[in-house]
């Protein structure tokens, strides 16, 4: 099983905890010192988590929402909020986010040789992120938090978060004890899908997933699925044959030549076909060119959570329902053609168009006897000819009917 590129965790703590004052003890001391008493300000080591948690053998030192490095005067600035959040009863959460080593070297990130890491870009990463996940917590204007880089020879490389409220803004709640006592505390949930979003926005900042995500769409809704002229008339025996399978099955009313109507159950394969072969003949290139990428998609999210998650299957759905999308947008551009071809074919002149009427009346005939002639039944083929020759016979008739009452308005028939 492939192991998650990325893993977070996190826990809270309410201010009267003994580790959210460790931790401002330590927030102004030298990296040295709080990478040996690591284990003094963090909530985390008992939470099953210890395996990533040991203290780091060096930290890259406090970094924050707008500075890689703090100087001795900013650290005393952090700790007086930090003293503040306490002091005014905030919860202090902790999040650690996991980096698995041999993903970080597969993505340039991490040098082993040199045993330098991109610092700055794994800051950015978490600064983007955590400005969103503090906004879908409605703590983007409240609070303040500090992060470090921690390292270990033995385990993965890590971020150790903080974040406190100096103005907290989460309710009391009563919560109840394992003995069945209650007590009052600020609320400290975070939902899962903002935790869940929080680790997935880490990895697309740090391999910029915008950009092909963006293309994927734009692929499907204005490349390949956005076909302009007439597949009726396109240069392959395979798709001419198809075109006419369809047409012939589609059900008599045009409001339901929809791709994803019901009705068209029997006849969508036959569409499927006929979207398949004009995609390998015609868009081959950037069709193979949509695949990896929606191949790379979700490799993505196999690297992120792990093969055979929730989320991983998540992914490979994400690839499912984006190639459906691709065939509902062409199938629904084939009906649209099929529904206008058919429009054209059964439009009934009025009486001040100019038409030949025997040669209207010898294109319905031969259009009817087009669409029976491949039938090789003579019991269905006696029996198509004589539903031909009544409705042409009925045909003559509304023609002659209306060719006499354009005559009457004409004055010819007195």
């Amino acid at each position: 099983m492939v192991q998650a590129a990325i893993v977070t965790k996190w826990k809270f703590v309410m201010s009267n905890n003994k580790k959210f004052q460790k931790y401002i003890n330590y927030i102004d001391r030298d990296e040295a010192t709080r990478s040996k008493e690591f284990q003094q300000y963090n909530i985390l080591e008992s939470d099953g988590y210890n395996q990533y948690m040991e203290n780091p053998e060096k930290s890259s030192g406090l970094f924050t929402a707008n500075k890689n490095r703090l100087s001795k005067e900013e650290r005393n600035t952090v700790k007086k909020l930090f003293r503040q959040a306490q002091k005014n009863d905030s919860l202090m959460w902790q999040d650690v986010v996991s980096f698995d080593t041999n993903w970080l070297i597969e993505v340039g990130l991490y040098d082993p040789k040199a045993k330098i890491l991109n610092e700055e870009k794994i800051m950015n990463a978490i600064r983007v992120a955590m400005n969103e996940q503090l906004k879908a917590e409605n703590l983007r204007n409240s609070a303040v938090w500090t992060a470090a880089i921690h390292y270990n020879e033995i385990h993965h490389i890590h971020v150790h978060i903080a974040i406190v409220e100096p103005e907290p803004t989460r309710e009391y709640g009563t919560f109840t004890r394992k003995d069945g006592s209650t007590y009052e505390a600020r609320k400290g949930y975070r939902s899962k899908r903002n935790v869940d979003r929080f680790r997935s926005q880490v990895m697309s900042q740090l391999l910029d997933r915008d950009q092909p995500l963006a293309k994927i769409s734009s692929m499907i809704r204005t490349q390949l699925g956005n076909h302009k002229g007439n597949m009726r008339y396109l240069p392959d025996t395979e798709l001419k044959y198809l075109y006419n399978k369809i047409y012939e099955s589609l059900p008599p009313d045009r409001g339901k030549w929809k791709y994803n109507m019901n009705v068209l159950n029997a006849i969508r394969p036959t569409i499927d076909r006929f979207i398949s072969t004009y995609l390998n003949a015609y868009e081959k290139e950037g069709y193979k060119e949509l695949q990896n990428l929606l191949d790379e998609n979700v490799a993505f999210y196999m690297n992120l959570y792990g093969e055979g998650t929730k989320e991983f299957q998540r992914a490979k759905d994400f690839k499912t329902n984006k190639n459906k999308e691709l065939y509902t947008r062409l199938g629904n551009a084939l009906l649209k053609e099929m529904s206008e071809q058919n429009k054209k074919e059964n439009e009934i002149p009025t009486k001040s168009t100019s038409v030949d009427w025997n040669k209207l009346v010898e294109n319905q005939y031969q259009k009817r006897n087009d669409t029976h002639s491949k039938n090789i039944d003579l019991s269905k083929v006696k029996k198509a000819l004589r539903k031909d020759f009544q409705s042409i016979k009925n045909q003559q008739i509304y023609l002659k009917n209306m060719r006499e009452r354009e005559q009457q308005e004409q004055g010819l028939i007195r």
